[in-house]
């Protein structure tokens, strides 16, 4: 599939072109802030930073300053480094101090947040530009105030119950109790002078200086069990690590360790290896069929085995072994086996019927019943020497915590919520433990070495023959947010790319689907969510095999909001970002 310039097979928007630098993001303004510190100068990390922290801003719903995040890092010679700022439960947690309810709402629920940890880390070790500078797009964004979009008042209005209970958090995200109007200007003053407080002492003044002073007594105030010690010791923990890596038709996709769970990623993908993917129907029910098996039994995996790799022992290697693979393979051909048969017997019916009369197979197809909303974000930047990173951060569910760190305009995450009180459990809270995350961020390298070419390679060749060493360079990079769709959405990308050859922006605008799994969703997961741009025949066909089959809308968060870089051989970058938010990529 040649690129042409513009939108090809969905028609949404046209894939963004760059050669000095790309930057993609779910808003345009956050965007746009990493493509300033491109145009000043800036490296790939410079520009991610930027951005990271501008989008804290202009969606306060899904990240925050008091967040946690992962990310990866690949640099010019071709090595991945992975960087997890997770946060952790502080040293005075214990399952029996919680609730359900205080896990996921109130001053109980926030873990240690990591990500300005994080930001500290990327740019003291890659960037290039003072930090002033890098924080200055983000400081007039909060200053000025952003223009609230519908998007924005949506994520707002079904969010008050987070927020109404917490004087602080209604406050500073809320006019006369509710959500600004579209249109409307929102000002974040003390987010803004916080930043100011950070460009000047350093950003890790948010552990050591007066704003982890003022977050450690708040906490104390109002019956937290974040301490100043917790933050101040914090930043040390924060380390890069080697990425897991898996091969795929000629190809090397490294992402995320352990307590990440994007492991799923990598055995969704080796499992659909053994199948001829690019034969079927990128929208046709075999597909469809063989690649939810593969990310159901990937999940199943992950759940069983993922969690803090300090705690728990994790038995990647296995995981990932052939012997494993191949276990799965079986089962996922066993399931699709007698799917088939149904399938076909209902078809039968239909022809021959009762007393010669034609006979459908009864599909029940519902609408998907409304979850609530998770809170994270992805982004993405590169640049021309081939620097290149994506972050996944997050505030956990929608506006985390609900808790606000008085007029600093610090958001809290809700990170215990995704623990469990199960005592003997891997992922049960214990001081200084680190949640188990689906953020998936991948980075995708070109291997020949006798692999094989994929026959597509997203729109245009992005590496060609000149690069046949083993991961030599960088094909493209994706990442998403949406809870535990993450990996089945990243997995689907990257199938779109590879197997499809889809351009970037089609491989992410292309409808998706995934299971219900989400956290108190019940596991094996047992219904399967598609967006309703599949075809009615297609939707009818799966249930006709078996599958309790629920539609989402024709564009639905509940897949994520993925965001890509693709690298071509010619020095070219190509951008992709998600219209089901606010996402937009553009090249500098």
């Amino acid at each position: 599939m040649a690129y042409a310039g513009g939108a090809s097979e969905f028609g949404v928007r046209p894939v963004a072109m760059g050669r000095r630098g790309m930057v993609a993001s779910a808003n345009p303004l956050a965007t746009q802030a990493g493509l300033r510190i491109l145009a000043a100068g800036g490296n790939a990390v410079d520009a991610v930073v930027a951005t990271a922290v501008a989008v804290t801003v202009v969606e306060p719903y899904f990240s925050g300053a008091g967040g946690i995040g992962v990310a990866v890092l690949s640099l010019p010679n071709g090595e991945t480094r992975t960087l997890s700022f997770m946060g952790r439960s502080p040293k005075a947690a214990r399952p029996a101090l919680f609730t359900t309810e205080t896990q996921d709402l109130g001053p109980l629920a926030p873990m240690v947040p990591g990500i300005v940890a994080g930001w500290a880390r990327l740019h003291e070790e890659y960037g290039d530009l003072p930090l002033a500078q890098i924080l200055e797009p983000a400081i007039e964004l909060a200053e000025r105030g952003t223009p609230v979009t519908q998007f924005d008042y949506v994520r707002t209005a079904t969010s008050l119950e987070r927020l109404t209970p917490f004087a602080d958090a209604a406050r500073t995200y809320l006019k006369e109790g509710q959500p600004y109007e579209p249109g409307e200007v929102l000002r974040q003053p003390g987010l803004a002078a916080t930043l100011r407080t950070l460009a000047a002492e350093g950003l890790l003044s948010f552990y050591r200086g007066k704003i982890g002073e003022a977050i450690g007594k708040y906490f104390a105030t109002h019956g937290g069990l974040i301490t100043a010690d917790d933050l101040r010791e914090y930043p040390e923990s924060v380390r890069w690590e080697a990425p897991v890596t898996a091969r795929y038709r000629g190809y090397e996709v490294r992402t995320t360790p352990p307590p990440s769970s994007a492991v799923q990623v990598l055995q969704t993908l080796r499992i659909l290896e053994a199948f001829d993917v690019d034969d079927l129907d990128p929208l046709g029910p075999d597909y469809l069929a063989l690649a939810a098996e593969a990310i159901r039994l990937a999940r199943l995996d992950a759940a069983a085995h993922v969690a803090d790799p300090l705690f728990v022992d994790v038995p990647i290697e296995w995981m990932l072994s052939d012997e494993r693979i191949e276990q799965l393979r079986k089962e996922v051909r066993r399931r699709l086996k007698p799917a088939r048969a149904r399938a076909s017997h209902a078809s039968d019916r239909g022809r021959t019927g009762a007393r010669g009369r034609p006979k459908v197979a009864a599909a029940r197809i519902r609408r998907a019943r409304p979850a609530p909303e998770r809170s994270t974000t992805h982004l993405a930047a590169a640049d021309a020497s081939g620097l290149a990173i994506n972050i996944t951060q997050t505030l956990g569910s929608a506006y985390g915590s609900g808790i606000v760190i008085g007029d600093t305009g610090i958001a809290m995450n809700n990170g215990h919520h995704w623990a469990t009180l199960i005592p003997g459990d891997a992922k049960v809270i214990a001081p200084d433990k680190r949640r188990e995350s689906p953020a998936s961020p991948t980075h995708t390298f070109r291997v020949d070495e006798g692999a094989g070419r994929p026959t597509h390679s997203f729109g245009i060749d992005p590496l060609g023959p000149a690069h046949a060493t083993r991961g030599s360079r960088l094909a493209f990079l994706v990442g998403t947010p949406g809870s535990y769709s993450i990996p089945q959405t990243t997995a689907q990308v990257i199938v779109g790319l590879i197997d499809f050859g889809r351009n970037i922006q089609d491989a992410i605008a292309a409808p998706r689907f995934r299971w219900k799994d989400d956290v108190g969703d019940p596991l094996p997961p047992k219904e399967l969510l598609l967006e309703a741009r599949f075809a009615p025949a297609v939707r009818k066909a799966l249930a006709a095999r078996g599958y309790k089959v629920s539609l989402l809308e024709d564009w639905s968060m509940r897949v994520g909001g993925a965001q890509g870089i693709v690298f071509r051989e010619d020095g070219w970058m190509m951008g992709g970002a998600d219209p089901r938010r606010n996402g937009y990529a553009m090249g500098w």
